[in-house]
């Protein structure tokens, strides 16, 4: 009996997965890879990412390994520009119609060759309804997808879509694993990236070894060893007697000043473009945050600039929204909410929550067992308390956490926005029609004003008129309060002092990895 090459590529990785998984808590490493220790590079990391699928994750941790693991149609540079990456080129027909031209030597890790059928059946998956991915409504105005030939494909969709390209930076899978919902895809996915999977130990560690037929040549690195280390203390304990060699932005700030003075680390530190904010749940239409005025009196409660000084250690900037200041579509027309505590206590009063025996009202906070989310809630809980509200809160282990988040089973949260480029974010994060999970609307906020701006902001081809109505969506969150907007971080690095040709990247992406050597002596 003949087996199709479907068949025979399933076998390989469930064949593979059992090697995975099987193993005694180590790593599955080639011959080669054995042999390359001086070219590894340890990283350290929070948490352990949720999934490495493209098509479902949201994760930061899941992003940033995802990244050196797959390519996508197009890529964003470190000026945040959008430039070719699986695409040599692309033309637009007509305001709806675009046209790729695939590069003709990418092969996945697997050694097939990426052909148009690939990327269809990728995004196909996210488009149906039985993947529940949360990126499909960022897809939601896709009319068709063509194949043309094997090395072309076209995107048409219903209506002139503003945000199209951008939301191309989305990593290609083998169609295999991309037709359906493919449970190995998550533990030994195959890409096109400069990195394949080696060995998983989950919450523990992932190892991507170099991948020699990479289309761009073969990263330097042999190994990324990335390894879970959820306690602040910990990590750098490890970073400073050695065990990893590369930690970004998970480093406590106060431990900054020690690693700058190590003799064998070095710190540096650059502009970035992740967001902060406090998140609502706006289904619970009883509770006390439901009211606006509520939510501007816990917003002038928070001393940011306390915070930013003494617990981030200067390193992030105050946001009056999503955007950066930096970003094109900016309105620097916005004032910053002051910190005003007897404002916020007339506003209580106001709202009806007069302050009796020293409260107004509990509300429940959750946040991550990172020593240094319970730290900045903790803060936050004082200064709220300040002004008669109650603050519970409750620290969770990261996929209890995140899965609580997703899910709706929160009053209020603080969390993170990274990789923040075009401002169609907004449409993902405040359209009533981005409710997990078709996007990433968590609190279910509704706005019917946001909605129409949002809309019509997409379909706009006009630069100068899109940022006209994103002006608008960022007056009316800063008036509405959907999230408390608190800083925008920069992107911080602590690494061996022999580690060179790293580069930032504005949303923190590690791709750079890819060229880092080790000096020699």
């Amino acid at each position: 009996m003949r087996m199709g090459q479907n068949a025979i590529n399933s076998l390989a990785v469930i064949v593979l997965i059992m090697v995975i998984l099987t193993g005694c808590g180590g790593d599955r490493r080639s011959d080669r890879d054995i042999t390359a220790e001086t070219s590894r590079i340890r990283i350290g990391m929070t948490a352990a990412p949720r999934s490495l699928d493209p098509r479902i994750a949201t994760d930061v941790a899941s992003a940033r390994i995802q990244q050196l693991m797959y390519n996508s149609l197009v890529r964003l540079n470190r000026q945040s520009e959008i430039v070719p990456d699986l695409a040599e080129s692309w033309t637009m027909k007509d305001d709806t119609t675009y046209r790729f031209a695939l590069r003709r030597d990418v092969r996945f890790h697997d050694g097939s060759l990426l052909t148009a059928n690939d990327v269809k059946a990728t995004f196909d998956a996210v488009l149906s309804d039985s993947l529940a991915s949360p990126r499909k409504a960022a897809y939601d105005k896709l009319e068709s997808i063509a194949v043309i030939d094997d090395y072309t494909i076209e995107f048409t969709t219903t209506e002139p879509f503003a945000p199209f390209l951008v939301n191309m930076v989305m990593g290609i899978l083998p169609a295999h694993q991309a037709d359906i919902h493919d449970p190995a895809v998550a533990v030994l996915p195959i890409g096109t990236g400069p990195f394949q999977v080696a060995g998983r130990v989950r919450d523990d560690r992932i190892t991507l070894t170099a991948f020699d037929d990479h289309f761009n040549g073969r990263p330097i690195p042999d190994m990324l060893e990335f390894r879970v280390i959820p306690d602040d203390t910990i990590r750098v304990m490890e970073l400073e007697k050695g065990s990893i060699d590369f930690v970004q932005n998970d480093i406590p700030p106060d431990a900054l000043e020690r690693l700058h003075n190590h003799r064998d680390l070095t710190v540096t530190s650059a502009p970035g473009t992740s967001y902060f904010y406090l998140g609502f749940n706006f289904r619970l239409a009883d509770h006390p945050t439901a009211n606006r005025e509520v939510r501007q009196a816990l917003a002038m409660a928070l001393d940011r600039n306390q915070i930013i000084t003494h617990i981030l250690g200067g390193l992030a900037t105050k946001a009056v929204g999503v955007l950066p200041e930096s970003h094109w579509a900016f309105d620097d027309t916005i004032d910053m909410i002051p910190f005003d505590p007897q404002q916020a206590g007339r506003l209580l009063d106001k709202a009806g929550y007069p302050l009796v025996n020293g409260s107004r009202f509990n509300l429940e906070f959750k946040v991550s067992q990172n020593r240094h989310s319970i730290r900045l809630a903790e803060v936050i809980q004082a200064q709220w308390g300040a002004v008669g509200v109650r603050v519970t809160l409750r620290s969770l282990e990261w996929g209890t956490f995140y899965e609580d988040i997703i899910s709706g089973n929160f009053e209020t949260f603080v969390m993170s926005w990274v990789g923040v480029t075009d401002p169609d974010i907004y449409h993902s994060l405040f359209h009533s029609d981005s409710a997990p999970p078709d996007g990433r609307n968590r609190g279910h906020y509704s706005n019917p004003d946001m909605d129409v701006l949002l809309d019509r902001a997409r379909i706009e081809m006009d630069p100068d008129k899109r940022a006209r109505d994103y002006r608008r969506v960022q007056q009316i969150a800063a008036d509405d309060l959907p999230y408390i907007s608190l800083w925008h971080t920069h992107n911080v690095a602590a690494m061996k002092t022999d580690l060179e040709n790293f580069h930032f990247y504005p949303a923190g992406d590690l791709v750079s990895l890819s060229g880092v050597i080790w000096r020699q002596d």
